[in-house]
């Protein structure tokens, strides 16, 4: 898409049209928990002036930060220009802490095409609102021109007492304790359910998963199962043997790509995520993997119906 656009413009300059290009993207996306390929987005947009990018880090504060870049990154993964940068020397007034977002870990918070980044504080820190980060020129522009700014109510001292603790909370030591628990969280419930275990599942069992994990290495992790009515049954099954897991239904993704998204915290023990993957393994068995409507034939179905 963004070589599309990017030709156009090169197209339309030459006719003597000027164009600004905004790209605007999250830097961990909430419906399939990958990361933004900031690092291509950044190189291709330093070619064309006028160009400028805007992250949304509302599932990357508190999560990623200049601490564990490589967190970004699933076993196997080689570290590339697409995901990962070291982060850039910084000056002795930056500040060195973690937890900051994804931008952060990259070493791209100061990059020239960046425009700016929004920041939201009811995701990781657990509280509401949000702040803008930017140049002081595009601050100052939206503190008068902004309308949901310009005529919205002010936080309350106690909300900013409350971001203010979280904040500090994240992006100190036990923001990295907690950090570090998560992402084992993550690496446990990913392994667990890649190769059956504790059921031993033969290598089939992993090819079939791996078609319906979506290759995320965030605690956002999602289980394709195509068509709502499934996606809720397995859903309010998880639900009746005490796990918070909710569909996510057609139309909020598209249809046949109904999933069931788990969220995986700190504060979650390892006998917890041992017992979601045991019965995820299990149901997945009964009412997916191994019945004789196979995943890629529903799926079709679904696409089917869609063009009908």
């Amino acid at each position: 898409l963004l070589s599309k656009i990017t030709s156009a413009y090169n197209d339309d300059v030459d006719n003597g049209i000027k164009y600004h290009i905004f790209v605007v993207v999250e830097s961990v996306y909430s419906m399939d928990g990958d990361i933004s390929p900031l690092i291509g987005i950044t190189s291709a947009l330093e070619k064309y002036p006028n160009s400028y990018l805007i992250v949304d880090e509302a599932h990357g504060l508190g999560i990623y930060g200049r601490r564990n870049a490589s967190d970004m990154l699933l076993p196997g993964d080689e570290i590339s220009s697409r995901y990962y940068h070291a982060p850039s020397s910084m000056g002795e007034e930056e500040f060195n802490g973690g937890g900051t977002g994804v931008l952060a870990a990259l070493g791209i918070e100061r990059h020239s095409s960046l425009l700016c980044s929004i920041h939201t504080f009811g995701k990781g820190a657990g509280c509401h609102g949000a702040f803008v980060a930017a140049s002081g020129t595009l601050v100052e522009y939206l503190v008068n021109y902004a309308r949901p700014l310009v005529y919205s109510t002010a936080l309350p001292p106690h909300s900013l007492a409350s971001i203010r603790c979280a904040y500090e909370t994240m992006t100190n030591s036990i923001g990295e304790d907690r950090r570090k628990r998560v992402f084992e969280n993550v690496r446990l419930f990913r392994s667990l359910l890649l190769t059956g275990k504790p059921f031993q599942h033969s290598s089939s069992w992993t090819e079939k998963v791996q078609k319906i994990l979506l290759r995320s290495p965030s605690p956002i992790q999602c289980i394709l199962i195509p068509g709502n009515p499934l996606c809720i049954m397995i859903s309010k099954e998880l639900q009746s043997r005490g796990f918070d897991v909710y569909p996510i239904r057609s139309p909020t993704v598209p249809q046949g790509k109904e999933r069931i998204r788990v969220i995986l915290h700190a504060h979650n023990t390892k006998d917890e995520v041992v017992a979601l993957t045991n019965v995820l393994i299990d149901l997945l068995n009964h009412h997916i993997l191994s019945s004789a409507l196979s995943y890629e034939h529903m799926e079709q179905q679904h696409d089917l119906k869609s063009k009908l």
